[in-house]
């Protein structure tokens, strides 16, 4: 930026100048209808809740409005809750109350407990309500179209004698609380008059005829009475006489339906046809003035239904058919054509040591304003066309005007001169101007700097300076040195020395703005903003839109904030904060981004002209738009703005989406298993809602606060456990000075996580531990004890067959070894020794079974048939007979020891029959009978006789079997016949308890498995 006016007055405090009103046009104008979620563009009356949102009456019942959202109040819903009736108007009660005028259906009381017609309970049907008034001792006074009623004492009755109200008559009731009329009683208007009640009774107030007659009654805040009529603003002069004291203010052409005051004591007045009027009160020396607002300035709709004024001085507009519009005093004020200056496209804007103001246009010329004042500025052999580029101040009261293709101009009081330079065409200009603390005068084009000495073209030699570059901007150093902004860097001009400037972001310099302070602020094309430090410039470090946005233009204030024209808005930021970001020693600074919301008509503050942007000496910053210049107002300056208060207003689960209200203990507990969790809060502005900041943390969850515009905070798969939601609120910029709203969350456990089922999940596991352990010890007992027996019985098998065969055979030895001592018949001798033999070929035969029983890798399952089977596999099919094995009735499974012994007779047997009997054939037979077995073993050899078995064919076997039949408490038999074979029968009992069919017992081992 070239040349900051105003540097004698840092430290100082912004002050408005005393008196200046800002014109309609400078209000801040924002419309909502249908389209943006107003049920219906009639809005009947407006107020204000206790938790500071806006009540709205309409023909679909009570709305609330917060600045952004509509939403239907509870059971009013639909609409009132009765009938389907229309809503005139509505009151909020003291006990978080809300009393509901309705158009057809009375009066409603919502409370908590629910909805009451008061007008049904009293016997009064179909009332048209206009409007109701509370006054100071809670009596609530109520205006239909068959006069004036009060409730009190929980009964509702008439006045009589006041006369029908008309529909169009709803600002009808003033208290005398605070006011200059009679104490205790109450002033209303009917479409019979003026009328006073007091002592119980009504006295009729006449008006001047010429007047016409009342239709609006309103006392401000000051306690003054105003009265609305057919054609005039009246002002109460003296309202306790029989006849009220009364002076017109202000006319209108159409009657007065709404009187409201602000905090500026202005009167606004809605008309019927008239559109909006503002009757500001003398102030001091600044006179009283009238202003209009009509549909030729652009108002929705000429006919007002409802006016009021929140607790934030906004003004809120109520119309037949154009909705609901809000006027407030934003931080900026536009200034263009609606406030007389022909200005659609803005070029500069620049701030005179005499306090005076300079606009240059892009294409409308030069303007001067002086106080209220703006007046054109010809310039000779201008084209009016002619953009402006470039203002600057030379000597007091010297401006000095450069253009796009017409050269130089200077302005004074007595002249205006014209210099041409002798490049102007259309693709060259005049791009910056600065006139230095030396006297000289330095001109920046597209294709260089020219500079003068003598401080005036043409006087003097022109020293040319970074030739075929892009002039952009001018600005001079504390050192005297000159800085030149350019398409391709930063340059330092000392004397005749030139030195390039580095550490820019982007080469492109758009701005050099320089603070209170004398730092110089660079700003660039592809955004970014840099502090110049000696001849290095330190970048911002930081995001966002400080980061990203191109700067036009900078201006400090004297309240330490830097102002910063950008191609979306003008952003402010605390100084301070850009000094400790330049450092890296701070946060990032807080931004404020101002657009069409704050009072500008464009947020758009791009622009090739210089400067950009200027302040005046009472501390009001001008920038130029391509709609026109904006400037700031007192809000902008407010030193002490409202405080943005956070408060939780609900929660949902993401599924539904339907905000559900929070418990009264200000808890909220969280099924198991809740994966999505939005918890709804705001803070009431309805000023400009999109400048408030939030920032909020879910302490034992979140480890920092999370910044946003948004109105809500989104958890997911929150772990079970306790935690306390915290939000605070500000205005972008601020400080977060105001209090947090916090919310217990308890997130509820799934009932496998709750502690009851921990310590029951321990106690079955230690349980089944412990089954588990005794389990196994009795599987080792049994498999210790099945290991015992095994051992046993080959003891016992040994000790039976084998011991007592080698005991046999030890003492056959023994008998033949003395016979032959003795001398005995060698004969017998012989023979004894074949029954030895014979005795060991047996034992032989005794060990291969027990060692075969122990190398069966086959357990014994208790299925004879099966072991049988085996037996024979493995010991008899590889010899020519054929052994056959039947079975006979349903097989049971028998205890393990009598299968062994069963296993045993029956390999004794075939053994018997093979190695004596010389067989065909073996038939091996089970026969399962009711309580026995019986296994039969028959062969077709050569047999032999019962009673004289020859013990060379070592039939002392037959012992052994008898034996192990004898062990099984059964029968052991022998038939044979001489030549026609030999069978053996042994017949076992056994207990159906300890037996079971073989198909059973597959049954239930597959069902184990």
């Amino acid at each position: 930026m070239a040349f900051v006016a105003g540097c004698a007055y840092a430290g100082q405090a912004a002050v408005p100048t005393p008196g200046v009103r800002l014109r309609l046009s400078e209000y801040q104008k924002q419309n909502w209808q249908v389209e943006e979620g107003l049920s219906e563009n009639n809005v009947r009356q407006i107020t204000q809740s206790t938790d500071r949102k806006l009540l709205l009456a309409t023909f679909s019942g009570v709305l609330t409005f917060d600045g952004q959202r509509f939403e239907p109040v509870g059971t009013v819903k639909n609409p009132a809750g009765v009938n389907g009736a229309a809503v005139n108007a509505m009151l909020p009660g003291l006990d978080n109350d809300l009393w509901v005028g309705t158009d057809g259906s009375g009066v409603l009381h919502q409370t908590a407990a629910g909805v009451v017609n008061v007008s049904e309970q009293a016997g009064l049907l179909h009332e048209r309500i206009r409007t109701m008034m509370l006054d100071h001792a809670g009596t609530l006074w109520v205006a239909t179209h068959n006069g004036i009623e009060r409730f009190r004492n929980g009964r509702l009755e008439r006045i009589p004698g006041t006369g029908t109200i008309a529909g169009d008559i709803t600002v009808v009731f003033a208290d005398c609380r605070g006011g200059n009329g009679i104490p205790g009683s109450m002033l209303f208007i009917t479409s019979n008059g003026l009328f006073r009640w007091r002592s119980e009774a009504l006295q009729a107030l006449p008006l001047p005829r010429q007047y016409g007659s009342p239709t609006a009654l309103f006392r401000d805040r000051d306690g003054g009475l105003w009265i609305g009529t057919d054609h005039a603003l009246l002002q109460v002069l003296d309202e306790s006489a029989n006849a009220p004291v009364v002076k017109e203010v202000m006319g209108t052409k159409s009657p007065v339906t709404q009187l409201v005051s602000d905090a500026g004591r202005n009167v606004w007045v809605g008309t019927r046809h008239d559109g909006l009027w503002r009757y500001s009160p003398a102030i001091g020396k600044v006179a009283a003035e009238t202003a209009h607002w009509g549909a030729r300035e652009g108002f929705e709709d000429e006919t007002v239904r409802s006016l009021f004024v929140d607790d934030e001085d906004n003004l809120w507009i109520g119309m037949l058919t154009g909705g609901l519009s809000r006027w407030r005093k934003a931080p900026f004020a536009p200034y263009g054509r609606q406030e007389g200056l022909a200005v659609g496209y803005a070029a500069a804007a620049f701030a005179d040591s005499r306090g005076d103001l300079w606009l240059g246009s892009w294409g409308q010329g030069l303007f001067h304003k002086h106080g209220e004042v703006t007046v054109p500025v010809p310039l000779p052999e201008m084209q009016p066309s002619t953009p402006i580029r470039a203002l600057t101040e030379g000597k007091p009261g010297e401006i000095w005007v450069g253009t796009w293709f017409d050269g130089v101009y200077r302005v004074t009081e007595k002249k205006k001169q014209h210099y041409r330079l002798g490049i102007e065409s259309p693709v060259n200009a005049v791009s910056a101007l600065l006139y230095s603390r030396e006297g000289e005068l330095w001109i920046g084009t597209y294709t260089g700097i020219f500079r003068f000495s003598s401080g005036e073209p043409g006087k003097g030699a022109a020293d040319r300076l970074l030739d075929n570059k892009l002039i952009t901007c001018l600005s001079q150093d504390q050192d005297g040195s000159v800085l030149v902004g350019t398409s391709e860097g930063l340059f330092r001009v000392k004397g005749q020395t030139v030195t390039a400037i580095k550490g820019l972001t982007h080469p492109y310099v758009l701005s050099l703005s320089r603070d209170l302070a004398g730092d110089i602020w660079v700003g660039s094309r592809r955004g970014g903003l840099g502090l110049l430090q000696g001849d290095h410039v330190a970048p911002l470090q930081v995001g966002g839109a400080l980061g990203s946005l191109p700067i036009y233009s900078g201006l400090e204030d004297f309240d330490g904030h830097l102002w910063l024209g950008t191609s979306r808005g003008i952003l402010r930021v605390s100084r301070e904060q850009m000094q400790r970001a330049v450092d890296r020693h701070g946060t990032v600074p807080d931004v404020v981004l101002f657009g069409k919301a704050d009072g500008m008509r464009s947020s758009d503050c791009s622009g090739p002209s210089q400067p950009g942007a200027t302040r005046m000496a009472d501390g009001t910053l001008w920038f130029a738009t391509t709609r026109g210049f904006v400037h700031t107002t007192a809000v902008a300056e407010d030193a002490g703005p409202r405080v943005a208060v956070a408060s939780i207003e609900g929660w949902s689960s993401a599924a539904s989406g339907e905000m559900e209200t929070l418990r009264s203990n200000g808890t909220l507990e969280l099924k198991p298993g809740q994966a999505d969790l939005r918890i709804f809060y705001d803070a009431r502005e309805l000023s400009n809602p999109g400048q408030i900041e939030f920032r909020y943390r879910l302490d034992g969850y979140d480890s920092e606060w999370t910044t946003t515009h948004l109105r809500a905070a989104h958890y997911q798969h929150l772990p079970p456990g306790h935690y306390r939601f915290e939000v605070q609120a500000r205005k972008s910029g601020t400080d977060w000075i105001s209090p947090s709203a916090a919310l217990g969350v308890r997130q509820m456990p799934h009932f496998y996580a709750r502690w009851y089922f921990m310590v029951a999940m321990l106690l079955l596991c230690g349980a089944a531990a412990v089954v588990w352990y005794r389990r196994r010890m009795h599987r080792m007992r049994a498999s210790l004890a099945v290991i015992v027996e095994e051992r046993n019985r080959i003891a016992r098998e040994c000790h039976d067959t084998l011991m007592a065969g080698f005991a046999a055979v030890a003492w056959q030895v023994e008998a033949t070894a003395k016979r032959l001592v003795d001398g005995g018949d060698p004969a017998a001798a012989v023979q004894s020794c074949e029954l030895a033999h014979s005795m060991v070929v047996h034992c032989q035969a005794e060990a291969r079974r027990i060692i075969w029983d122990l190398r069966d890798s086959q357990e014994l399952s208790g299925v004879l048939s099966h072991a049988l089977s085996r037996a024979i596999d493995a010991h008899y099919r590889e010899h020519s007979i054929h052994v056959d094995l039947q079975v006979d009735g349903t097989e049971l499974v028998l205890p393990p020891g009598s299968v062994h012994h069963l296993v045993c007779i029956g390999q004794e047997a075939i053994s018997n029959a093979l190695r004596h009997a010389s067989p065909q054939r073996i038939d091996v037979r089970l026969v399962f009978n009711k309580g026995e077995v019986r296994l039969e073993v028959k062969d077709d050899g050569c047999g032999f006789q019962p009673g004289r078995p020859s013990a060379k064919k070592g039939h002392f076997g037959m012992m052994v079997m008898e034996e192990r039949a004898r062990k099984l408490g059964g029968d052991f038999a022998v038939r044979s016949t001489l030549h026609l074979g030999t069978e053996i029968v042994v017949r076992v009992p056994f207990s159906a308890g300890d037996a079971m069919p073989v198909a059973e017992r597959n049954a239930l081992s597959a069902a184990m498995w």
